[in-house]
């Protein structure tokens, strides 16, 4: 089997507008929950958020295309321009045919959606834009970045809740160890700070409305963010061939389900997934030296 190593990487999100503003941010603690800034905050409960701040979409793209970009696209096509450029590839032909993206996201074009609902229930029009679909769909951001970049390999999305750039990440390993490709672009997009994305979780009842704080014992609820990471994952071989800056090698990877409660996960699952991590790498818990937890 081949393996797989990443030679790009790229970021927007509430803590800076790319990787290094985003590590120097959590070196030196900085918070990126705040006062959201949307339509209708007033109707919510819940008004905070991890926000991108200082974000115009007009700075980054023609207005034709943000007739077809919904904001999670955006963040994707932002964050694919990092890695592409760090990685320092050009997809031409034979690397072209066995490039491919595959990103994870769970609300899709949310935005597009609640924009769309408000012209035609509140503000009774009975027409929306022709690019509705397409932009509002779970694929638009990796069909996109497919057309940005050449990638004529597989390109698809996958929706598996807060899982679902986890285990894009997944599949795109697994196509290059398998050598179906050569490259993959491959991460994950969310955009669901908006009216209707706040109050639909606010029914959930599971939203702090004042702060995060996941590992404390006065834990009240989540808070959502927004934003995208885009990494570019290489066969090791093809990377050294060219002379690629390697930042790190993925070894192995699991999923599991725990085929119970649909919002309450299993501390069993979890450590199913974990060691069928380390059988994958073919490593053993005590060659673990770092571990990084991401808490939903």
């Amino acid at each position: 089997m081949k393996r797989v190593v990443i030679t790009g990487a790229g970021t927007i999100n509430a803590l800076g507008h790319g990787v290094p503003e985003t590590l120097d941010a959590m070196a030196n603690g900085v918070c990126g929950i705040g006062q959201l800034d949307i339509r209708d905050l007033d109707r919510l409960s819940v008004q905070i958020g991890a926000q991108v701040r200082g974000y115009a979409a007009q700075e980054h793209f023609t207005r034709q295309q943000i007739s077809l970009y919904d904001r999670f696209t955006q963040f994707s096509l932002l964050a694919a321009k990092q890695a592409v450029a760090q990685a320092g590839l050009e997809f031409e032909g034979e690397l072209a045919l066995r490039s491919g993206v595959v990103l994870g996201t769970a609300g899709g074009g949310l935005n597009t959606s609640d924009q769309n609902y408000r012209s035609v229930y509140e503000e009774g029009k009975n027409r929306v834009h022709p690019f509705v679909v397409p932009k509002l769909m779970n694929n638009a951001a990796a069909s996109h970045l497919s057309m940005e970049y050449n990638l004529m390999g597989p390109s698809f999305s996958v929706a598996t809740a807060c899982a679902s750039s986890n285990h894009a990440m997944g599949q795109a390993f697994n196509l290059i160890r398998s050598g179906m490709a050569t490259t993959m672009l491959t991460g994950g997009s969310e955009a669901m700070l908006c009216f209707g994305g706040i109050k639909a979780w606010e029914g959930l009842r599971v939203m702090s409305k004042d702060a995060c704080r996941p590992f404390s014992a006065d834990r009240n609820g989540m808070v959502q963010g927004e934003g995208a990471a885009v990494f570019v994952f290489e066969d090791y071989d093809h990377a050294q061939a060219r002379g690629a800056e390697i930042l790190c090698e993925v070894a192995g990877f699991s999923m599991t389900a725990d085929a119970a409660d649909i919002v309450m996960p299993s501390k069993q699952g979890a450590a199913r997934a974990i060691a069928g991590a380390l059988r994958d790498a073919q490593l053993n818990p005590a060659d673990v030296g770092y571990l990084s937890l991401i808490h939903i």
